[in-house]
């Protein structure tokens, strides 16, 4: 268990940035703390240990710590956001319900932020057909293991899901945790999905953000005359979001299917190193050279000649000068 993170949520009021200054707390408190975050596997990351997910590195504002339940081996794997309205129409239900239906055969992970409505939908439809699920919290997971929420949570963890949170233990929500957590979710997605959403809806905080990441942004356009498709019918006639006008199509150009199982040479043994940076690439989408050498800390030189190596072992190749992409490799 990280010293720091126990310290970060023994306080109310102090920030990450100072609690390396605390030379005085109740060890009464502390050791409390700690065996509550073992009894609920409750565990935690920051960004100093060997243990800080590269996923997180490039995100700002910089992400310090992490407190998470659960598989968080998820975070390697290819990822689509689902985010929505919290008051869904029917025919939000019905999207969501028949884009789960094609999702069953792909290899996929979806991800979004506990909210009423499209959110726990996500969560709900993900467990219910065995797809992975990650749920990035707006509060404290504290303070969700006391709510009703705790059902959904425990059923994400069964089906082999992950919680996450930046938040401490405790903490309460305000008007700047959910846009924060939307962030997240932002950038851990590879895509992100709506199946509707209002002018105001705050699931396009998500949307705004995805873009300035340059991470692709797909919806399906509902009726002109639907309060909850005005949202993104505007942003699909602005040319920021790509119409899905053929499901089945989408996930096969986009996704791996499951019988169509990636596999790694067994002629090579891996080094540590070897194994992040296949993790930092995707299949379908180009990543460069100088990104992953920020992504991991390396130095470009070192990152170069690692990516040599497995483009040599027949793991990856170049897409473009500079960028590589993960090779899909079927058994």
């Amino acid at each position: 268990m990280h010293h720091e993170a126990i310290l970060y949520s023994l306080d109310k009021k102090i920030p990450f940035s100072q609690i390396s200054d605390i030379s005085e707390y109740d060890i009464t408190k502390y050791s409390k703390l700690e065996e509550w975050m073992r009894e609920n596997n409750v565990w935690a990351m920051t960004d100093s240990g060997w243990d800080f997910h590269f996923k997180l590195l490039p995100i700002r504002p910089r992400v310090h710590i992490i407190y998470y339940l659960g598989d968080l081996s998820l975070l390697n794997k290819k990822i689509i956001g689902i985010v929505g309205p919290r008051m869904m129409s029917l025919y939000g239900k019905q999207v969501m319900e028949r884009v789960f239906d094609e999702m069953t055969g792909y290899d996929i992970v979806t991800i979004s932020g506990m909210a009423d409505g499209v959110d726990q939908l996500c969560h709900t439809l993900s467990s219910k057909q065995n797809i992975p699920t990650i749920a990035v919290l707006g509060w404290g997971i504290g303070r969700y293991l006391k709510r009703p929420e705790r059902m959904i949570i425990e059923k994400i963890i069964a089906a082999g899901g992950l919680i996450l949170s930046e938040y401490k233990l405790g903490e309460q929500p305000t008007k700047y945790t959910f846009p924060q957590r939307n962030r997240l979710i932002a950038w851990l997605a590879d895509m992100v999905f709506l199946p509707e959403a209002g002018e105001k809806s705050w699931s396009l905080i998500t949307v705004d953000a995805a873009l300035a990441m340059k991470k692709p942004v797909y919806a399906t356009p509902g009726s002109i005359f639907s309060p909850t498709s005005v949202g993104i019918l505007r942003r699909i006639e602005k040319w920021d979001v790509k119409p899905i006008i053929d499901l089945a199509k989408f996930f096969n150009d986009h996704f791996i299917s499951k019988n169509i199982s990636p596999r790694i040479s067994s002629t090579y043994i891996l080094t540590e190193q070897e194994q992040w940076l296949l993790r930092a690439l995707s299949h379908d989408q180009g990543t460069h050279i100088q990104d992953i050498a920020i992504a991991t800390w390396w130095v470009l030189e070192e990152s170069i000649s690692l990516i040599t190596m497995l483009e040599i072992k027949g793991l990856v190749s170049q897409y473009e000068p500079g960028k590589y992409i993960l090779n899909n490799l079927s058994s």
